[in-house]
């Protein structure tokens, strides 16, 4: 019998079942090898097909067992209005925001996907990688969830004040973004891709408290789970900071993966969700990966899977493979004996 699939393992630690190793999953690598193989992010929004290739030239390198396809996650900022700055490489920050004022948002209109430049860029990007490892790799395109678009369109900042000081306002600004990111979720589920990871950085444990996020989080990554998973699809999410307070609510929004940051301990994790749900994590991206030395990955990631165990664990970064990261520290996994 030959080797696994790197899709049979990331399914395989979905169903919790034993393999013959724990997967890889990094779990975001799309800017990280653009910036590699020396495509711009302009240029990938240009040329999809080659935003493709420099994932194609570093998967197998990697031991990657799956791979986001779509890592222009915050496109619908753009075709809201708010203004952006395109960087060479990395993600595409806010600049501007559009919702200075709580009336603005009645003037907003749920944009169409096919009219998003950068979506559909990122649409044709998934169906090259498609082509290439859709048989063997676990696939999934990236999309954010309300209360970060929230957050983007009215400054992260002024938002968090507004829990406080108008938590009404924030609840009637997040059901829009909710509705914005039903559309965009519906149109990317029609990708003959695994899943989706729904990403809620602004949802941080380090920004927001466990009964905010039960109040302004949590209701709407369900709404944007249960799309995924209706569309017979798997379910990622993504969350920054220290989650470790609210792992339980997280588990109730019924995503089969959930993708840890580096502040979370695995050990911690390990007695709250293990056989519960399927947990990503969770090498120090800036630490360990970007920082550190090929020694130094291969430590920690032999730590990360003795915290956790080897059943219902992928094996990855606690968040973006950041532009930079020197490709020998992440061509470890490849090679890691675990």
């Amino acid at each position: 019998m030959g080797e696994m699939k790197g899709k049979d393992r990331i399914i395989g630690a979905i169903n919790k079942e034993k393999m013959d190793r724990v997967p890889i999953g990094p779990p975001f690598q799309g800017y990280w090898a653009m910036g590699l193989a020396g495509v711009t992010v302009s240029k990938s929004i240009e040329d999809p097909k080659l935003a493709a290739k420099a994932q194609v030239d570093i998967v197998d390198r990697c031991g990657f067992d799956g791979l986001e396809t779509m890592w222009d996650w915050l496109s619908p900022v753009e075709a809201l209005g708010c203004e952006v700055k395109i960087p060479e490489f990395g993600t595409i920050p806010t600049w501007k925001g559009v919702i200075e004022d709580p009336s603005a948002l009645d003037k907003l209109e749920i944009p169409n996907p096919k009219k998003d430049y950068r979506h559909e860029a990122s649409v044709m990007t998934t169906k090259h990688l498609v082509k290439v490892f859709g048989k063997e790799k676990f696939l999934y395109m990236t999309t954010v969830c309300p209360f970060t678009l929230a957050g983007e369109l009215r400054g992260v900042e002024t938002m968090m004040l507004d829990t406080l000081m108008d938590p009404d306002f924030v609840t009637k600004l997040v059901k829009f973004s909710t509705e914005v990111m039903k559309v965009y979720t519906k149109d990317i589920v029609r990708e003959d891709v695994d899943g989706a990871i729904i990403c809620d950085p602004t949802a941080s444990g380090s920004l927001i408290s466990k009964p905010d996020y039960l109040r302004f989080v949590q209701p709407f990554q369900k709404d944007l789970g249960d799309i995924v998973k209706n569309s017979g699809k798997y379910l990622l999410m993504h969350m920054c900071g220290d989650t470790s307070d609210r792992l339980d609510s997280v588990q109730d929004v019924g995503a089969h993966v959930f993708s840890l940051d580096y502040q979370v301990d695995l050990a911690i994790a390990s007695k709250l969700v293990a056989g519960k749900q399927t947990i990503l994590g969770n090498v120090k991206p800036a630490h360990t990966l970007f920082s550190g030395t090929p020694s130094d990955v291969r430590r920690e990631s032999l730590e990360c899977i003795a915290k956790f165990g080897r059943k219902g664990f992928i094996l990855g970064a606690g968040c973006d493979i950041a532009p930079g990261t020197p490709l020998p520290n992440v061509e470890v996994w490849k090679t890691l004996q675990d």
